[in-house]
């Protein structure tokens, strides 16, 4: 099957979300609470689209309000899930890997609800990405069987299925809203629900890297600026843009497995965090899968 514009815009997404943990790292190291991060992301994208919107974003009707509360409490759990993994000192190629064994519960969602069928094709190489995702991560099967794993595993993979569930979520009023309006709303609903989930951690982790709140200042405020511009707007942006009759919900989430390839290189460049044998293997795994889900039919 040839290239759609779908798949352009997916591609164009994996190379902004490839700086999200780049940005979430400098930012912490700067003094910059996780959740804060999240706060002044989705503050500021909400800011850039209503430029981009001329100030007239379409608000969601009546009937439509519990989906876009819906999305906008797992896109608000998506968002702050891996930049938390990140505060809590897990390396970025083991957050990425993990947030993107997303494939898996997309395949789920998507055969539950019915949007796919499932196929023994497909199920082997989503099977080929996750197991990829993992090795990237340099998580070992038996550390997660005997629960050997650090709370910022925990997230990362909670993080995968906050991932995979709005991806899931988001087609569903494609027809009725444009790309930038649905985003606006869904961010504009997540905010109110990153704020509750900062509450709530804070009774149990007080930890400032994690819900610490300062004024950022003018370096702060420009990575802030940069993190909703390029990891955020531009990224989501596209694919609320994905028309589901040219790439499926299966298809868009192994596709989408490039991710942890591109943090596995900026950790190298950027933060001298080399990868081992294995993680390169589980690289290569993620690009043939990612390769393969071009071809992907409904």
């Amino acid at each position: 099957m040839a290239l759609t514009r779908s798949h352009i815009f997916i591609l164009i997404a994996c190379l902004g979300f490839g700086f999200v943990y780049v940005f979430s790292t400098l930012l912490n190291e700067s003094g910059v609470s996780s959740f804060e991060q999240v706060f002044f992301r989705l503050s500021f994208s909400l800011l850039l689209m209503l430029i981009i919107l001329k100030g007239k974003p379409r608000l969601p009707c009546k009937r439509d309000l519990s989906h876009f509360a819906l999305i906008g409490f797992f896109f608000a759990l998506l968002v702050s899930l891996g930049l938390t993994a990140v505060a809590f000192g897990t390396p970025i190629a083991v957050v990425s890997g993990l947030v993107n064994t997303q494939p898996i519960f997309t395949a789920i969602f998507a055969f539950i609800t019915s949007k796919e069928k499932p196929s023994i094709k497909k199920s082997i190489f989503i099977l080929a990405g996750v197991i990829g995702a993992f090795l990237v991560a340099g998580v070992s099967f038996e550390q997660t069987i005997s629960g050997a794993v650090n709370v910022g595993v925990i997230l990362s993979i909670a993080g995968g299925v906050s991932y995979a569930i709005y991806l899931s979520l988001k087609g569903w009023k494609q027809t009725k809203y444009a790309p930038f309006d649905s985003l606006f709303n869904t961010i504009l609903f997540a905010l109110p629900f990153t704020l509750t989930l900062a509450l709530i951690t804070s009774r149990f982790n007080a930890n400032p890297r994690i819900v610490g709140f300062t004024l950022p200042d003018i370096y702060q405020v420009f990575l802030l600026l940069s993190f909703a511009l390029f990891s955020t707007v531009l990224p989501y942006g596209l694919l609320n843009k994905v028309k589901a009759n040219e790439v499926s919900p299966t298809a868009e989430g192994t596709i989408l497995l490039l991710d942890p390839v591109l943090h596995s290189l900026f950790a190298i460049i950027f933060f001298q965090q080399f990868v081992t044998v294995l993680q390169y293997v589980g690289v290569s795994l993620i690009l043939l899968a990612a390769a393969a889900a071009l071809k992907f039919k409904r």
